[in-house]
């Protein structure tokens, strides 16, 4: 189970976090935090560096400068460290197994949780395998089934790219983390299958989870945010309530090249 803590207590910290490729800053001094139950929309065109940022939360990026938290603690180490600390991710381009089923790819999640083997033996939480695969396979199930992703024997191969990316979603919360980073969930979805992602979303976000999520639709995600953060050219120009900013001068400037003063 996810660990327990009050709704709204922040989780997740980023401090002055740079990355730069040479002469190009990717991100220069950007601060954020998420809170349990708490969905952050993070907006921005192309180039923004919002995948960056993502990239460095994940570690599959170093930052340059700046520090990460997670539950008040120091965030370092790679990828599969961090992922055992609490944090699950779901990619631009769906990262399954095709030829596998979707409860297979659900498992294979599941069998990457927070715990280290060792202290799994250690707790006693694998002290019979036949059993742990059995309750393993029950959670996938009930998660499956809670989410609403369909055809849990069928190949993911066979699903449309909305459903995979379902799948997606409900692997990342098999690992039962603290924060899910959702990057473009929608992209290449169609109306019925963005519906069933729009819910599970919801129900990650009502099991207590924190949700940072990217996408492009900043209608779709503005609509489900309870805080959204602006980047532009690697800087953080806004960060507040969703609709204050798509009405912003920073959000008209960004997206239109022009204010909304100008506009008039």
């Amino acid at each position: 189970m996810m660990d327990q803590g009050q709704l709204g207590e922040v989780v997740l910290r980023g401090e002055g976090l740079r990355k730069a490729y040479g002469g190009l800053v990717a991100l220069d001094d950007v601060s954020f935090h998420v809170g349990r139950g708490e969905i952050l929309g993070l907006v921005g065109p192309n180039g923004a560096g919002k995948t960056t940022l993502v990239d460095l939360i994940t570690g599959i990026q170093r930052s340059d400068a700046g520090t990460l938290t997670l539950n008040g603690d120091r965030l370092a180490g790679a990828t599969a460290a961090r992922a055992r600390r609490g944090l699950s991710r779901t990619f631009q381009h769906p990262h399954l197994a095709l030829e596998l089923t979707v409860r297979e790819n659900l498992l294979v999640g599941a069998s990457a949780r927070r715990f280290p083997s060792w202290w799994r033996m250690t707790a006693g939480i694998v002290t019979d395998g036949i059993r742990h695969r059995r309750q393993e396979n029950d959670a996938v199930i009930a998660i499956a089934e809670e989410l609403g992703v369909p055809g849990i024997d069928e190949p993911c191969a066979n699903l449309s790219l909305g459903e995979q990316r379902l799948v997606e979603v409900a692997r990342a919360l098999t690992q039962d983390p603290l924060v899910m980073l959702l990057d473009e969930p929608f992209a290449g979805a169609d109306a019925d299958s963005i519906a069933g992602i729009i819910d599970a979303i919801r129900q990650v976000q009502a099991r207590g989870h924190a949700v940072i999520l990217v996408d492009h639709n900043v209608d779709l995600l503005t609509s489900l945010a309870d805080r959204v953060m602006l980047l532009a050219q690697g800087r953080r120009v806004f960060e507040g309530d969703p609709k204050e900013c798509l009405a912003s001068p920073e959000m008209q400037r960004v997206y239109f090249g022009t204010s909304e003063e100008e506009a008039a």
